[in-house]
């Protein structure tokens, strides 16, 4: 099985290769971004169910320099944008990512025009709607509650707590 295509939206050629990416969605289209630093089970339950939205499901991940500026900490992320887009892309669910290098991917989702804008629990609909959704009357916001006990910053305190 093929991974899915990732686009870097910083390239000059982004808009061509983004257009022909939505093309080859089937509708409806479903969009969600993260940073997805140290991939867990939360993150695979939280794209599966945004998958179940649609027939296609787009993930735009932060680039490192994005990711920095959502203060995770001053080492984050660990993995390199590169790497936490080829471990997205490489899952059965995800039918395209793309790398983004804004604070928030309202410029990408005024692009893709998506039908539904999915984020987990830990953002309210007021903030997204000010933020990524800001301008996007037509695309759908669904917040999934998000998964008890997993998050990259959860994981990172476990792995120095055993290893003091």
């Amino acid at each position: 099985m093929e991974c899915a295509p990732i686009i870097n939206f910083l390239q000059v050629d982004k808009t061509e290769k983004l257009l022909s990416l939505i093309r080859n969605c089937e509708q409806p289209v479903v969009f969600t971004s993260g940073v997805f630093d140290l991939l867990h089970v939360g993150h695979l339950e939280y794209l599966r169910e945004a998958k179940r939205y649609g027939k296609s499901l787009i993930v735009g991940v932060n680039t490192d320099n994005s990711a920095k500026k959502l203060e995770k900490g001053p080492s984050r992320p660990f993995n390199n944008e590169n790497d936490r887009a080829s471990l997205i892309a490489s899952l059965r669910y995800v039918d395209g990512v793309i790398l983004f290098n804004e604070d928030t991917p309202n410029a990408l989702i005024k692009l893709i025009k998506p039908s539904f804008f999915v984020k987990g629990g830990d953002y309210s609909e007021t903030y997204l709607r000010a933020t990524d959704l800001f301008g996007l009357e037509n695309t759908e916001l669904k917040i999934i509650p998000l998964k008890t006990n997993y998050s990259s910053t959860r994981l990172i305190k476990k792995i120095i707590k055993a290893h003091q």
